[in-house]
């Protein structure tokens, strides 16, 4: 797919004659991602289910243009609907201020995700358009669309700028984790790393946005097991190297899978990995080397929502009520359905 896309060119063309007509879509969805393993396994069993009127890649585990033009590659399908996608907004958070909050982690997971993961794509030099992010060009891909809906899988950088230009739209925004709980003043709950990466938008919409609005925060259950999770998959709500090798051979499951199964720059997904190969999927990162499925939850409840329980009353989240065993099953399933691009 052409970088172009990426770069947020989504603007309706016209003819010199009459202007170019434009069809109303009902119900549409917009994917706010900072494009994460997570989020890989998350956006395509949305797009398999929903009119996905763009997808927006805010800076988070990524850079916000690198990380879009990986993922403007990723989900380009011949002979289907093209998806758009939009380079979100950018902090420039410093390195030395990454190496002190997040480590190896985030510094191993851009790269890992920058390069498409398993599919060796290359790593684009930067490429931003002159100018910082305006959220008018959300406002635009969404022209169409009479009702959105607002699936947050990334911090909230760009959230606060394209909300309030199409808030009469808004059906409902899922967000991924729980929400801040604001406990101290100016640190972030450790859990979050969507809110602590941008704090100062983090507590802007939670305070001031998303009053008003239907929303749902979507965690998965917790176990005692979750930080050292390998050989307990039947316990801990991560993925497994099963429910990725069960996805269809054709179509962007099947590129997902060669995503998720194939070679990184640190070698083998599988390698390295004991026993049932558990953490196939993300041994490579060099320390924290798991995965929970947050994103995949946020998804699938924006899916499924009856596959899912309030908990923690006023003020709480959604988790479900299903086993792990079961909600992978859930996952593959639904991925699946993105063989074709939901229309």
């Amino acid at each position: 797919m052409a970088l172009g896309l990426a770069l947020g060119a989504l603007s309706s063309s016209h003819s010199h004659g009459a202007p170019a007509q434009v069809s109303v879509i009902p119900s549409c969805t917009l994917i706010d991602t900072d494009f994460d393993l997570d989020d890989l396994m998350a956006i395509p069993l949305v797009i398999g289910h929903r009119h996905v009127a763009a997808i927006l890649v805010t800076e988070g585990v990524v850079k916000a243009d690198i990380g879009a033009a990986a993922l403007a590659r990723l989900v380009a399908e011949p002979q289907q609907r093209q998806l758009p996608v939009i380079i979100g907004a950018t902090t420039n958070v410093p390195d030395v201020e990454i190496d002190r909050r997040w480590g190896h982690f985030l510094p191993d997971s851009r790269r890992m995700m920058h390069r498409g993961l398993g599919l060796g794509l290359p790593e684009l030099p930067p490429n931003t358009p002159a100018g910082a992010f305006k959220g008018q060009l959300v406002q635009e891909a969404l022209a169409p669309c009479e009702q959105v809906d607002v699936l947050m899988l990334g911090p909230y950088s760009s959230f606060v700028l394209y909300s309030p230009l199409i808030r009469q739209k808004i059906g409902q925004v899922v967000i991924m984790g729980k929400r801040d709980t604001g406990d101290v003043p100016g640190v972030p709950n450790k859990s979050s790393f969507n809110c602590g990466y941008d704090f100062v938008a983090c507590r802007q919409v939670t305070a001031e946005q998303l009053p008003g609005l239907r929303y749902a925060f979507v965690d998965l259950p917790r176990t005692p097991h979750d930080a050292s999770p390998r050989g307990l998959e039947r316990q801990v709500y991560g993925p497994t190297s099963d429910m990725v090798r069960a996805l269809a051979p054709t179509g962007l499951p099947n590129t997902l899978r060669q995503a998720l199964m194939g070679n990184v720059p640190f070698g083998s997904l599988g390698e390295a990995v004991p026993g049932a190969e558990y953490w196939a999927i993300d041994c490579c990162l060099r320390r924290d080397g798991k995965s929970l499925m947050w994103d995949q939850m946020a998804a699938l409840y924006l899916v499924y929502p009856e596959l899912f329980t309030e908990v923690g009353g006023p003020g709480g989240h959604f988790e479900t009520y299903l086993s792990p065993q079961a909600i992978r099953q859930v996952w593959t399933e639904a991925t699946n359905r993105a063989v074709k691009i939901y229309p």
